[in-house]
C-alpha cells in the first residue's frame, strides 16, 4: 500500500463531527453547508449532536455528491436519556445503521468532573445561562448493586435490533467494562470506545488493550489534542500499544474555532507520522476500519 495522506484522507471515514443547530456553537448548521466544504475530500462522516438524533437532519438534504452521510443519537437527557424508543425512532429514518452514543454531558461522569453541563465559554453568549452540574440529573447505567440498569438493558436490546453502533460516550471506565460485557454478551456486534485517553474519562491502557482484544474499536480523536492539549506523543503511545488493527482515527471538530474535518485529520496525520505512526497505520485506521464498522 502505497498512498499519500491526501489520498487517505480522501477515502477516509470520519466517524466524529459535530453539526448543528446545537445549543453549542457550530462550524456547520446545516448539512448542506457541511457538503458543500468537504465534498470530494472524505470518503464518509458521521454527524454527531449532543441534543437531538441527526438522522432528519440528513434526511432533509439532498445530497448529490458522493459523500457518505451517516445519523447518530446521543442519549443525554434532551432525548429522554437512556431512552430506548428514541433509538428506535431515530434508526427507522436511516437506511445505514446509526451510530448510538451513551452520554455525553448528561453522563454523572462528566457531571461530577465539570463546573457547568455546558461550559459558558463553549455558548459564548450573554443571556446563556449555563446550568450548574450538580442541579442536572446525570446518568449513571448501573443500578444501586452495581449491575446494569433495566433502562441500559433496554438501550442496549434497541442497539443489537436496529443493527446500530454502540459508542461508549462520556462513562466511566467502571461502567464501560461493564456495559461492554453486556454488550458482546446479548451479541452487539460493532462497539466504539470513545476517546478513552480524554482527561475526564482517562481510562487505563490496559484497560483499553483488554477492551480492543474483546473485539472494541478504541477512538483516537484530533481534538484530544487540539482541544483538550493531551501530548501528540501520548496519542502515539497509545496507538502503538493497542495495535492499529483496534483504534480508529476521527476529527471530533464541528466547533466553530476547529478545522473543517478532512484539514483537522490532516494534521492530525502529519503529527502521527513525526512520532513513529505509518501511512499503512493510519490508512487502517481512517478507512479500514470504519469501513468494517460502517458498512463490514
Amino acid at each position: 500500500m502505497d498512498k499519500s495522506i491526501n489520498q487517505i484522507i480522501k477515502s477516509a471515514i470520519d466517524l466524529h463531527f459535530h453539526i448543528g443547530p446545537e445549543i453549542i456553537p457550530r462550524k456547520f448548521n446545516n448539512v448542506e453547508e457541511l457538503i458543500k466544504n468537504i465534498k470530494g475530500k472524505l470518503n464518509g462522516i458521521v454527524l454527531k449532536n449532543h441534543f437531538y438524533p441527526t438522522t432528519p437532519f440528513i434526511n432533509e438534504t439532498k445530497n448529490n455528491s458522493k459523500l457518505k452521510i451517516i445519523g447518530s443519537i446521543v442519549l443525554n437527557n434532551s432525548v429522554g436519556g437512556l431512552n430506548s424508543d428514541a433509538i428506535y425512532a431515530a434508526s427507522i429514518l436511516s437506511s445505514k445503521p446509526i451510530i448510538v452514543w451513551f452520554p455525553t454531558i448528561s453522563a454523572k461522569n462528566f457531571l461530577e468532573k465539570t463546573k457547568y453541563e455546558i461550559a459558558p465559554e463553549w455558548v459564548n453568549k450573554k443571556d446563556f445561562k449555563a446550568r450548574l452540574s450538580k442541579s442536572v440529573n446525570g446518568i449513571y447505567i448501573l443500578d444501586q448493586e452495581g449491575n446494569l440498569s433495566k433502562e441500559t438493558a433496554e438501550v442496549l436490546q434497541a442497539i443489537k435490533k436496529t443493527n446500530s453502533i454502540l459508542a461508549t460516550g462520556h462513562i466511566s471506565s467502571k461502567e464501560t467494562k461493564k456495559l461492554i460485557k453486556k454488550a458482546i454478551n446479548i451479541g452487539v456486534k460493532k462497539i466504539v470506545i470513545t476517546h478513552p485517553i480524554y482527561q475526564k474519562i482517562n481510562m487505563s491502557i490496559n484497560d483499553q488493550i483488554s477492551l480492543a482484544k474483546k473485539g472494541c474499536f478504541i477512538e483516537s480523536c484530533y481534538s484530544m489534542y487540539s482541544i483538550d492539549r493531551i501530548p501528540i506523543s501520548k496519542i502515539a503511545y497509545q496507538i502503538k500499544r493497542i495495535g492499529p488493527d483496534n483504534i480508529i482515527l476521527s476529527s471530533d471538530v464541528g466547533q466553530k474555532f476547529s478545522p473543517n474535518p478532512d484539514i483537522a485529520l490532516k494534521i492530525f496525520c502529519q503529527l502521527l507520522i513525526k512520532k513513529g505512526i505509518t501511512l499503512r497505520m493510519l490508512y487502517q485506521m481512517l478507512v479500514k476500519n470504519p469501513r468494517l464498522i460502517v458498512e463490514g
